[in-house]
């Protein structure tokens, strides 16, 4: 079955993501943000810029004009950092074709609002958003475009429309799987580029492979506990859009979110680390999301708070690591899985 897929984004996800879709037979073009970057990568033969080293075939067209790349398209990708997809879907709108469903794989909340993407998208493609599917789970672009094998998690509040863009994206290569949870797979995206942010601070410090295990199972409670809050099931932080993701991210050598907290521990500030980054780490941003959630929602999440402390206050990576094992005695499972 070949489809017609607009992939609106062209950083290192897009990229592999257009890549994939092309390998599997659908036929593909790429809406550009840079201007200039498709005179390149038609030029060069790659994006230098945010893939290099993965050639892009001819039929596989960048562009800056976002009506051109989602022309007729039957599947449109929203591979966007997630404090861009306000923008970006309100660019899109006039120029989505009506029966296009539609794919976020933003794996962020938005900083001003506190917003999910299927939030955000409810208000700026409100045609589009009842059906829309949020794609998440371990997947480095480099492996996407390497070939490797992955698996993920697509969710959309009607089952039938993740199976329909599961059954266009599915392969041996990519196993993906459908579920109902948006709120859920949404969050476990987001939230564990708050833990990885931690792990490789974590690393950084050199406090050893036992600290960062911990950082990650305590961080998977806060994520389940958040997200029981916000009415995500709590098995989906099992999946692999939580634990999953998770390890990915935290262990990953190309997890940009754990290099932002290995750099932290070499004493430079979050700002500075940020601004000097071509790509995204969502982690940066979502932490001052999820501090002011968890206050929000009355949830405890301590490594988050952190995290947030030290990206957004200055505050320092020892005392933070030391408030956290300071913290008083608790039960393992005590409030994991509240419901509310």
């Amino acid at each position: 079955m070949t489809t017609q897929v607009g992939v609106v984004g062209a950083g290192a996800f897009g990229t592999a993501l257009a890549l994939y879709c092309a390998r599997l037979g659908h036929r593909v073009r790429v809406w550009a943000y840079d201007e200039g970057l498709p005179e390149r990568v038609k030029a060069e033969g790659e994006n230098a810029v945010y893939l290099p080293g993965f050639p892009i075939p001819k039929d596989i067209p960048f562009t800056n004009e976002i009506a051109e790349a989602v022309e007729d398209a039957e599947l449109v990708l929203l591979v966007v950092p997630s404090g861009f997809m306000r923008s970006v879907s309100e660019k899109l709108a006039p120029h989505l074709p009506a029966e296009a469903l539609i794919t976020s794989t933003a794996k962020g909340i938005e900083q001003d609002t506190l917003a999910l993407m299927s939030e955000v998208l409810a208000e700026k493609l409100p045609h589009h958003a009842p059906n829309a599917a949020y794609l998440s789970g371990p997947s480095f672009a480099k492996d996407m475009a390497s070939g490797l094998p992955a698996d993920v998690t697509l969710a959309s509040a009607d089952i039938g429309t993740a199976r329909h863009v599961q059954a266009i994206l599915h392969s041996p290569l990519l196993r993906v799987y459908a579920s109902d949870d948006v709120i859920g797979v949404q969050l476990g995206g987001a939230l564990k580029n708050v833990i990885a942010v931690a792990c490789g601070a974590a690393h950084g410090l050199g406090l050893g492979a036992s600290a960062v295990a911990s950082l990650m199972t305590r961080g998977l409670a806060e994520m389940a506990r958040l997200g029981v809050a916000l009415g995500a099931n709590p098995l989906t932080f099992l999946g692999l859009a939580g634990v999953g993701d998770l390890t990915l991210t935290c262990t990953g050598e190309l997890s940009r979110n754990r290099q932002l907290g290995q750099q932290l521990a070499t004493g430079k500030p979050a700002k500075e680390i940020v601004a000097s980054q071509k790509s995204v780490a969502e982690g940066y941003r979502t932490s001052a999301a999820v501090h002011l959630l968890a206050e929000r929602e009355g949830v405890e999440m301590p490594i988050s708070e952190a995290v947030y402390r030290v990206c957004h206050e200055g505050a320092s990576l020892f005392d933070e690591a030391t408030r956290l094992m300071s913290r008083e005695r608790k039960d393992e499972l005590a409030g994991i899985f509240l419901q509310r």
